[in-house]
């Protein structure tokens, strides 16, 4: 705006000064005779002695002086010597007051002086513009001043205005620093600028949907923590009962062996004295061989019974024979007590190489599978299965089915806390048990155990 206008007052006065250049020389031109006039007056006067003779230098300067300043243009008179007869009395307009020369040197034209010749002398018109300038300067001057004026008060203006129009910033700034703290119930109220009630609703939103996050994430959180603490209560409980399974076959071992050592040689020892009592030849006495008779089959029965214990508390094919041969020798003991019930066995090679916990575990539960199906199924055929099942981890997969009455919805006292026990002796060593019943349709145990394999 400052270029265009400067450029507009530069072409202005430009225009002006020529303007009055051109008027002052056409003055001047119409007042002064042309040369040929000139040249027939100098005749007419040399003939005419007797005419009064006349100045035209003192004719023109009393002319300039009855016109005096011209606008815009100083006028000097000069005789034929080149000296100054008359110049143009200064200009009253503005007197004393000068535009700055910076802004001189941008705005004044660049006018030439013109130079008039006259009988006797010349006329120099020279072009000035310094009052043309200096209006120029104060027009810019008094519109510079109106436009900061009208300036600084549009900034009031717009402060003003933008003041009011962003308050709810504060608003939303003072519910930033509530969320940064923490604070996630803070909400904006609606505002009249639909850009502003915009964000306040997306901000809302926003908040609300931090705060359902973080209240999902503490339950998230609680119920983890919760599924943690379960889980290491249940690894706990799995590592109490195989201790207490652990602890429970050693006390059951000791106690057969006990049986064994001390109360099978005595009872051994019993039946050995009633046999030679009832041996004697010379003893004619009838009663006292009958008695010595019923003292070994007592002892014979003691005998059996308490190896029938030992072998419920250890079984003795497990530390000697292996697993495989122990499960056989379990099946065959049932089929000779049960001899109406049909059992079938199957196994794969290589089960012998097992831990021992592992190996009581496979024998204790096939042994409550058998003890259920002969006590409670009522069944009349029970297969039994081992394998093995490649994978990480390998696994031994035990699986007993019978065809007796199956499971019904009321079950045995017995049979439940043998089910328990079950379950609780596979899932202490990591395991998994699924049974699979229909009433009427039989019952099918299905047991998998991760392999522990100790040395061979």
């Amino acid at each position: 705006m400052a270029y265009m206008l400067i450029d507009y007052k530069r072409k202005s006065i430009d225009q002006e000064i020529e303007a009055g250049t051109r008027v002052a020389i056409q003055l001047l031109q119409s007042i002064l005779p042309s040369p040929v006039e000139s040249a027939v007056r100098g005749e007419t006067a040399a003939s005419e002695e007797t005419a009064p003779s006349t100045d035209p230098l003192a004719s023109m300067t009393e002319y300039l002086s009855n016109v005096g300043r011209v606008r815009a243009n100083e006028v000097r008179l000069f005789d034929s010597n080149n000296n100054l007869l008359y110049e143009s009395p200064p200009s009253e307009y503005k007197q004393g007051r000068w535009a700055p020369d910076w802004f001189t040197a941008l705005v004044a034209p660049g006018a030439e002086e013109v130079r008039l010749p006259i009988a006797q002398g010349s006329i120099l018109i020279t072009p000035d513009s310094s009052r043309s300038v200096l209006d120029a300067w104060d027009e810019l001057w008094q519109f510079s001043l109106f436009f900061l004026i009208f300036f600084l008060l549009l900034i009031v203006a717009v402060f003003l205005i933008l003041g009011h129009t962003l308050k709810p910033m504060k608003d939303i700034v003072k519910a930033l620093s509530e969320i940064e703290q923490g604070n996630y119930n803070v909400r904006l109220h609606s505002y009249r600028l639909p850009e502003f009630d915009a964000i306040s609703q997306t901000f809302n939103r926003m908040t609300s949907s931090l705060q359902h996050a973080l209240i999902e994430n503490a339950r998230l959180a609680e119920e983890e923590q919760q599924r943690l603490a379960a889980e290491l209560e249940l690894e706990q409980n799995r590592r109490f009962t195989q201790l207490i399974q652990v602890k429970l076959e050693e006390e059951r071992r000791a106690i057969a062996r006990e049986l064994h050592d001390e109360l099978g040689q005595c009872v051994t020892a019993i039946k050995t004295i009633g046999t030679a009592i009832a041996s004697r030849d010379h003893d004619s006495q009838n009663e006292t061989r009958q008695n010595a008779q019923t003292i070994v089959e007592v002892a014979s029965h003691i005998y059996d019974v308490v190896h029938a214990m030992i072998r419920q508390l250890r079984p003795s094919a497990l530390d000697h024979l292996g697993l495989n041969d122990a499960i056989t020798e379990l099946v065959a003991q049932y089929r000779h007590q049960h001899p109406q019930m049909a059992i079938d066995l199957t196994s794969e090679d290589g089960l012998d190489n097992f831990d021992e916990n592992v190996n009581i575990t496979v024998y204790r539960v096939v042994q409550e599978c058998l003890t259920n199906a002969v006590k409670h199924a009522e069944a009349t055929r029970i297969n039994v299965a081992l394998a093995m099942q490649t994978g990480e981890p390998e696994l031994l997969v035990i699986r007993v089915s019978d065809d007796g009455k199956g499971m019904e919805g009321e079950i045995a006292e017995n049979q439940r806390f043998g089910i328990v026990g079950i379950k609780e002796r596979v899932q202490a060593f990591g395991g998994d048990v699924r049974f699979e019943s229909d009433p009427g349709a039989g019952t099918t145990l299905i047991a998998t155990l991760p392999l522990h394999r100790g040395d061979s």
